[in-house]
């Protein structure tokens, strides 16, 4: 039996709160409890309800209404996803309201068809994982050999971390040790980073065949959707443009073409957008072998990945889930430091990957991969080492790095464990409790 649809509504205008009455309540396949006007009185009811879907109208208060969804949108304690309706299709407005972390942008009320499709898209998507039966975690032999058919999900809790910059020289590291077929799907329906770091531009995307029976996509048009890198890498985009009329692509596409990318090659490596509550983000967690959450040392990014660590040890399965710093030995927060960061995460670090602006900047530029530029720089055989560690062809080492040089400051540096930002930073609610999970770190 399929689930009802949970919604909360705000709408500030009477008209489109009486269309949202009348339509809503035409829908099977919805339950909601009428529709509030403010913004406030809305955060109450998805706090009280843990409604599935928000709808928020932005017509007339743009500001208030951005900021909104982006407090609903990063609370890592609501599951809800979140369309904005707007009685303007304003690019502007629509590209902040992406970016802030809504689904669908819907001219409201003069396309209500838009808004029943993707209510419907939305319901089919959580029918199928609700009915979805749960995937066996696969035990890893103790002996060193290169598996086979490895789904790696690679995301950062905090946008800015690095993580499709990470996604894009994994994957090419992995073709060039391994040997192996390896593809980079870039999942994110907005903006895909990947074809921009890689100067690519394809051709087509999978959400231009949401509107096609999923019976009649065979093989040979999913082999359409790729591309192919001057690296030899093999890349497939969720969709080409943000001004393209993307439409969301439908569950059973998406399973289709995870099937055909796992089947056809030995590692994918998926980037993923950063919003970890996005129904497309759960799936592939959920799918993958490996999740890699990538994080810097800055204060927020170490927050939001501890944030993801603390909802992981809840949802996920097995040991999947490995953490990544990136740009390790750039300076650390102030008043803190690497060693003393990492001590209080309680949680086993899988790889460091250091930091080099330079070759960042001029691989980005020139659409290369890290190795095309310098193959003998420290960041280049950091990603080696993922790939190895990936691959199975190395061993996660348990020895602690040294620490980083420091520009030598005046104030005194809170110790580790005496409070503070420390204590705000990883003990926000003022628990004394630590998880279950080793501090010792490898070494990259």
């Amino acid at each position: 039996m399929r689930p009802i649809l949970k919604l909360v509504v705000a709408a500030a205008s009477d008209s489109t709160r009486q269309a949202l009455l009348e339509q809503l309540k035409g829908l099977d396949f919805v339950s909601f409890q009428g529709v509030v006007t403010e913004l406030s009185e809305a955060h109450k009811r998805i706090q009280a309800e843990q409604p599935d879907v928000i709808l928020v109208e932005m017509t007339g208060r743009e500001i208030d209404a951005a900021l909104f969804i982006e407090a609903i949108s990063t609370d890592p304690e609501s599951p809800a996803v979140l369309f904005a309706l707007h009685q303007e299709m304003d690019h502007r407005i629509l590209l902040d309201t992406m970016r802030r972390g809504a689904k669908e942008f819907i001219q409201y009320p003069e396309d209500k068809s838009a808004l029943e499709t993707a209510l419907r898209r939305y319901h089919n998507f959580l029918s199928r994982i609700t009915q979805a039966a749960p995937k066996p975690v696969a035990v890893s032999s103790p002996a060193l050999s290169v598996s086979q058919n490895k789904l790696v999900s690679v995301f950062s809790a905090k946008g800015g971390s690095g993580g499709s910059t990470v996604a894009v020289n994994l994957a090419h590291e992995l073709r060039a040790i391994t040997g192996k077929p390896v593809v980079l799907f870039d999942l994110d329906q907005v903006f895909n980073n990947t074809a921009v770091m890689l100067n690519l531009k394809p051709h087509y995307a999978i959400g231009d065949l949401a509107r096609n029976e999923v019976n009649d996509i065979d093989a040979q048009v999913l082999a359409k959707l790729v591309v192919q890198h001057e690296s030899g890498l093999h890349l497939v985009v969720g969709s080409k443009n943000v001004l393209d009329d993307n439409d969301m692509i439908p569950p059973a596409l998406l399973e289709r073409v995870v099937d055909y990318l796992t089947e056809t090659y030995t590692y994918v490596v998926v980037d993923l957008p950063s919003h970890v509550l996005d129904p497309y983000h759960q799936y592939l967690v959920e799918r993958a072998t490996e999740v890699l959450l990538v994080s810097g040392l800055d204060v927020p990014g170490l927050y939001r990945s501890r944030q993801y660590i603390d909802l992981a040890r809840q949802y996920l399965e097995g040991d999947k889930l490995k953490l990544v710093l990136n740009r390790w030995n750039l300076r650390a927060a102030y008043g803190m430091s690497n060693k003393s960061l990492e001590e209080e995460f309680h949680y086993p670090i899988y790889c460091r990957l250091v930091n080099d602006w330079e070759l960042n900047v001029e691989a980005m530029s020139l659409g290369k991969v890290f190795s095309a530029i310098n193959p003998n720089a420290e960041l280049v055989k950091s990603f080696q080492k993922l790939a190895r560690l990936i691959a199975g062809l190395e061993e996660q080492a348990e020895s602690q790095p040294s620490e980083p040089k420091k520009e030598k400051s005046t104030s005194a540096s809170p110790q580790p464990g005496s409070g503070g930002l420390l204590n705000k930073l990883f003990n926000p609610l003022g628990r004394g409790d630590k998880p279950p999970y080793s501090s010792q770190a490898s070494e990259s």
